[in-house]
This record gives C-alpha cells, structure tokens and sequence, in this order.
C-alpha cells in the first residue's frame, strides 16, 4: 500500500488530542513513513499501521474504527524499543493515555505506569529489568470510584515465568490461575466462574505446554520439582500470596479514583 509521512499524521492531530494528552511523547520519528498494513472490514478504516524510515520499521500504531489510535509500539531491529503507549477513550470519547511501559531491544526495561481512563490519575507502577520482575495490572470499577489489583504475572527475560493470578476484587479469592516456566504452561491451569466453583474441565494438568492426565502430572511431580504439587484445597479460590503481591494489592487499595477530581 502506499506510504505517507507520519509528519501528515501529525499534521492532522496538531493542536488537538493526541499532542495535548497527558504522559505522551510519540518515539516514532515524525520522518517516517506511514505503510497501512490492514483496515477495518466494517468501514475501510486504518487498523494497523507501520511507519518506515530507511528501509526499517521504527513503529506500528493501531487505530479503532473511528480513526482513535489505541496503541504505539516503537520498533528497533525488529523488536519493541522505546516507550510503548496504550490509549483509552471511555468515559467521554477523548483518548487518554492509559498505560505506559519502557522496552530497550525487546525487553521490558524501567519502570510501566498505568493511569485512570477516567481522570488520567496514575493508578499504579511496577518495574521490570531486562525483562524480569512482576507485572501488576489494576482494574477501575465501572463507576470509576476505585481501583483494584486484577492480575499479577511473573515474568524472567521476557518470558512468562512463575504463577499468573487473575484476582477478584475482593483481593483475597483468584478467578484464574496457572504456572509457566520459560514461557511454557508448566503447573495447575484453573479457571472458577462468579460463584467461586471450578469451571467444566478445570483444573488442566500441563508440563512444559502439554495437557497431560492428573496421574501423568502427579508422576511427572515427583520427578520434577519446578511443578507446583496439586493439593485439593487449592480447588477453591482463596489464595494466600506471596508478600511481594500482597504489598501491591494493599498499596493498590490505597488508591482512591475519582471522577472530576
């Protein structure tokens, strides 16, 4: 497809929007130019969109079917390199920056910051490392009156490594679980509906990203101590975390979002 300047693209948001929000600074290079990759079958609207300077990709936007960009990756070498943005439009078809998270060639690298879709207050952070630390997202009620920690994924080099939580907002119960070990799905997967019961066909068994039987993973356990071992009472929902998750859900209830304010 043809390509235009991502200066045109900047031309066309100049005093509006994009260039008044909050937390933004684009990393794409305003040289670049813009390739579309794909478009929205319902109107034939942009939907991705890279951006080329001197034969390399440096970025890719995705854009709604209204034309609103949701989110900004910049590119280096082919893999994410700068600061990557996620946008949100809810509350009064105004976007906002929403979340915010550092790369340096490829890995997560400093610290992320997400912020309120509805006042843009900064809701919570976590920092990663070449890769390696905890990523803790919150979640906004739907009133906007407050804000709850909702998953927690543990992560090594970039790749999935450890337990990942979907909590309630209760803070005290999960409504899904599993483990994974660089990257493959090596543990317990369990999912429980609203009222706190196992979903059909829960738990699932895996060991390095095979569904396995539950007597295939008890004797895979016993031979392999990096399996988490199943034990009944972790049937039910109530988790007690590790104290590095429970001080993310206490400084997370600490906040208090407020519209207006």
């Amino acid at each position: 497809m043809d390509c235009k300047s991502s200066r045109d693209f900047a031309d066309q948001v100049e005093g509006t929007k994009y260039l008044k929000m909050k937390h933004y600074r684009s990393p794409i290079s305003k040289a670049a130019q813009e390739r579309v990759v794909s478009t929205h079958k319902s109107n034939g609207q942009k939907q991705q969109v890279e951006y080329v300077l001197n034969g390399e990709v440096v970025g890719t936007r995705w854009f709604d079917e209204h034309g609103l960009m949701h989110l900004e990756n910049p590119r280096k070498n082919g893999v994410t390199h700068g600061t990557m943005y996620h946008f949100d439009d809810r509350l009064d078809g105004i976007l906002r920056v929403t979340f915010a998270e550092p790369y340096r060639n490829g890995l997560a690298h400093g610290t992320a910051r997400q912020w309120s879709a509805y006042d843009g207050k900064l809701i919570g952070t976590y920092t990663m490392k070449r890769g390696t630390g905890i990523d803790f997202w919150r979640t906004e009620t739907y009133s906007g009156s407050s804000v709850y920690l909702h998953e927690t994924h543990y992560i090594k080099n970039g790749n999935w490594h450890g337990f990942e939580w979907w909590l309630n907002d209760d803070q005290a119960s999960v409504h899904q679980e599993a483990h994974f070990w660089e990257n493959l799905q090596h543990g317990i997967r369990r999912e429980w509906n609203g009222e706190g019961k196992l979903k059909r066909g829960f738990p699932q068994y895996w060991v390095n990203n095979i569904r396995v039987t539950k007597r295939q993973y008890l004797r895979a356990c016993a031979k392999d101590s990096k399996l988490p071992p199943f034990r009944e009472i972790d049937n039910h929902p109530k988790r007690n975390f590790p104290p590095e998750v429970q001080v993310a859900i206490q400084e997370t209830a600490s906040l208090q979002v407020r519209v207006g304010n």
